[in-house]
């Protein structure tokens, strides 16, 4: 069994004493089976998160919100009703509690096509273990899905593919370290395997989706050393890309800002030694060059922040993170193309 602190869990890559579920692509059609019903919301709960480090943003175009997924503060050691908390830009709310246990590191997507929201996998308190459970949000109700999931089980990153109408799923590990190698794709009923090799396995990297040129981007991470290599994802294949950047990172934020065709990232470890080599560097990616931005304002020395692009209010929106003092964090940015701008929770 794990004997780990959150704060261990969120650097290295989590162990565990529980046996590898059965991992094949499946066949058939998956039955869903209906989840416990969440709490329904009837009037608008103005609600901050919690501080917290390693969740996961998703940009809701039904809702036209920014969803916070997966932010469980350290102190949290217990089996929770999954939250989900919404950002319009001023004002956090409480969108929906209930349904599945919230999960540390699983991965999160909105599947734009069929408006829901996609869970996959995550680490348990409860059960000291990683899960390979599927869950769907459709805006009202929870449905688990009854399928076999992914060999990775944690420390895994999710997009939605806009050019297959399907989410994907890379990197993270099983419950005794390996890290996996393989993309899967999730179409609402099965999930399927689409590579078996490259990019080499990791934990804490970045992913993110470029709807402008229909790809997928993977940097960075987490293995037996921290990684600097880059990768791009499109008509169902890796592509290795030879641009000099940012270095060796982890536990950074990453955002697609498809308004000025840009990749951004923020923050990050250069070693691993995660507290002591922490950034509160910018690095922008834009007509195949990387720049390191001089900014006069921007978040503080941070890991395992929370990034995602809205694209309605055509900003980049970060969350949280872990500070150099293993503090977390609960503040919230946003990047308007060229600036940072604190909205709530300045000063930390």
């Amino acid at each position: 069994m794990r004997n780990l602190s959150l704060v261990v869990l969120t650097f290295v890559f989590l162990v565990s004493g529980c046996a590898p579920a059965a991992v094949a692509t499946p066949t058939a059609t998956a039955v869903p089976t209906p989840a416990p019903a969440p709490t329904p919301t009837e009037a608008i709960l103005l609600e901050d998160p919690p501080a917290c480090a390693g969740a996961n943003l998703v940009y809701h175009s039904g809702l036209q919100e920014v969803l916070l997924i997966g932010c469980i503060p350290s102190s949290v050691r217990q089996s929770t009703p999954n939250v989900i908390w919404g950002w319009n830009g001023a004002r956090w709310r409480r969108v929906t509690e209930g349904g599945p246990q919230m999960l540390l590191l699983g991965g999160s997507a909105y599947d734009a096509n069929r408006n829901v929201v996609v869970l996959y996998g995550g680490y348990s308190w409860a059960t000291d273990s990683c899960e390979r459970e599927t869950w769907e949000w459709d805006g009202q109700t929870w449905t688990k899905k009854d399928v076999e999931g992914p060999t990775a089980c944690d420390h895994l990153k999710m997009v939605y593919d806009a050019s297959r109408d399907e989410v994907l799923l890379f990197g993270g590990g099983d419950e005794n370290q390996n890290l996996s190698t393989e993309t899967w794709s999730w179409n609402g009923d099965v999930w399927t395997k689409l590579t078996e090799s490259d990019p080499p396995g990791r934990a804490h990297f970045g992913f993110v989706y470029d709807p402008v040129h229909e790809q997928g981007f993977v940097y960075g991470g987490y293995a037996e050393a921290i990684l600097e290599d880059f990768w791009a994802w499109q008509e169902g294949k890796w592509q290795s890309l030879d641009f000099s950047g940012p270095g060796p990172l982890s536990h950074f934020g990453m955002a697609y800002d498809a308004d000025a065709n840009a990749l951004l990232i923020f923050g990050g470890a250069s070693s691993t030694s995660t507290f002591s080599s922490l950034s509160d560097k910018t690095w922008r990616l834009t007509n195949g060059a990387w720049s390191a931005l001089s900014l006069a304002e921007h978040p503080s020395t941070r890991g395992s922040a929370a990034m995602i692009y809205d694209p309605g209010r055509k900003r980049v929106v970060l969350y949280g993170g872990f500070a150099s003092n293993r503090n977390e964090l609960n503040d919230t940015w946003e990047w308007d193309g060229s600036q940072w701008h604190c909205i709530l929770h300045c000063g930390q």
